[in-house]
């Protein structure tokens, strides 16, 4: 189980393949859907129990990030592998990141930012809900995504013309960065062939789920083989302990194992 403060307060995360029900995960989905079902198949509070889809769309972003995040560092090795070219040479790059140093309480759900002109903004951090929305309801104009963002201008709570924000995004986009780097998370490297630096865009959220699935594969691997061996049902196998079916899997061939 994971501890301390890696996903939202009160909640715990357990490695990907201890229940029946983590075969059931469908990784083809679109992204916003897959994660939401992991967290209701890997989160659960102190007394076991867990989180609700609904909930699970409610948490931001950041707190989302967060969960997968504990989720895969149960799984082990807690690393991401992550290849990139050269911006200035084309060398491809390979880049290891320890999970260890991404996992953090998530950022504050709300935030404040003070505009060119003088407008203090009252903010919100994006949710699982916007996410489904601009999937189920197509993507709308950058500003007002952002004007739904914002919950107040100069203490007001009165809606905001997108038209107004216009001049605003990039200052508005580099504010939302500040303040919850990791959902736009950006690498600096330096190039092993040119030993020039670059900034690399990373999608954390997409190598998580990449990682997550790869798991589920060898767990379904896991499941073929000692039903072949043994002819035992899935939700038999399912309900053995993991390190009871790395036994088993080491008797049948002894190379493999923990």
């Amino acid at each position: 189980m994971s501890h301390g403060h890696d996903v939202p307060s009160g909640w715990r995360a357990r490695a990907l393949g201890q229940a029946a029900g983590d075969l059931d995960i469908a990784f083809d989905g679109d992204r916003a859907r897959v994660v939401t079902a992991l967290l209701a198949a890997c989160v659960s509070d102190v007394q076991g129990r867990g989180v609700d889809v609904a909930s699970a769309w409610d948490w931001t972003l950041s707190q989302r990030l967060q969960a997968l995040i504990a989720v895969r560092r149960a799984c082990g090795p807690a690393h991401l592998d992550v290849q990139a070219r050269c911006a200035h040479c084309s060398e491809q790059m390979a880049i290891t990141l320890a999970l260890d140093d991404f996992a953090a309480a998530p950022a504050a759900p709300r935030f404040t930012w003070r505009s060119p002109e003088g407008a203090l903004l009252s903010l919100r951090l994006p949710t699982g809900h916007d996410l489904r929305r601009l999937q189920d309801e197509g993507v709308p104009e950058r500003q007002a995504m952002a004007a739904s963002l914002v919950d107040a201008v100069d203490g007001v709570a009165a809606g905001i013309d997108a038209d107004e924000l216009a001049a605003w995004l990039p200052a508005l986009d580099d504010a939302f960065e500040a303040h919850d780097p990791l959902t736009a998370l950006h690498l600096h490297a330096t190039c092993p062939a040119c030993a020039r630096d670059n900034d690399i865009a990373c999608d954390l959220e997409a190598l998580l789920i990449d990682g997550l699935a790869r798991a589920q594969d060898r767990l379904l691997d896991e499941v073929a083989q000692l039903a072949a061996a043994f002819n035992w049902s899935e939700p038999a196998i399912m309900a053995l302990p993991a390190w009871r079916r790395a036994r088993y899997l080491q008797r049948i061939s002894p190379e493999t194992g923990p």
